[in-house]
């Protein structure tokens, strides 16, 4: 199946065409995940419980394990994660401030390892 490409805080993707973009696969996982965890929880009325609102976070206290028990419960939620597959979460601050979120995961759809990086 495939859905319109979004890029999380842009407008719809366009085609080579100039038509909207279509995503599949991995990318379409990967496009769905980077929504999820951007997403403020209670931000869409009829699924109270989907979203992470990572950025909401942003220049507040750093709770590494709040953060990763809330990666790992959004990635179970997401039909394109393999669940039979581990899911790593690991934490770093590159620099003073700055930290560095990494997500190791199984595309269901592929079977191939896949990995998000997300910083502030």
């Amino acid at each position: 199946m495939s859905a319109l490409s979004h890029t999380m805080g842009g407008d719809l993707d366009l085609s080579g065409a100039g038509g909207v973009a279509v995503v599949t696969g991995a990318d379409q996982t990967r496009q769905a995940l980077l929504r999820r965890l951007c997403t403020n929880a209670g931000a869409y009325i009829w699924q109270p419980d989907y979203g992470a609102g990572l950025p909401a976070r942003v220049g507040t206290v750093m709770d590494e394990a709040g953060i990763r028990a809330l990666v790992l419960q959004q990635m179970q939620a997401e039909a394109g994660v393999d669940q039979t597959q581990p899911v790593t979460v690991t934490i770093t601050s590159p620099k003073i401030g700055a930290y560095l979120l990494a997500i190791a995961y199984t595309d269901a759809t592929t079977g191939t390892v896949q990995e998000l990086t997300l910083s502030t």
